[in-house]
């Protein structure tokens, strides 16, 4: 299974919490169509639902290939 990366703060309602569509539990992180949902509820919906893109991650930082120190 691949994890999805959120790292977008639009992922995250710091106002309020909303049921998660698949579990029900209070989530204040939001799908990429700002659905409320827990990220691995998400993770595990993709994993039985393969081919299905409900829930997509954001892209993969790029990292260098050279040295990365400051």
């Amino acid at each position: 299974m691949s994890l999805l990366v959120w790292r977008d703060g639009a992922h995250f309602d710091r106002f309020s919490d909303r049921p998660c569509v698949l579990c029900g539990g209070s989530t204040p992180l939001r799908s990429h169509k700002r659905e409320p949902v827990h990220k691995v509820c998400a993770e595990s919906w993709n994993e039985a639902n393969p081919g299905e893109t409900r829930f997509v991650s954001d892209a993969q930082p790029r990292r260098s290939d050279g040295d990365d120190h400051a």
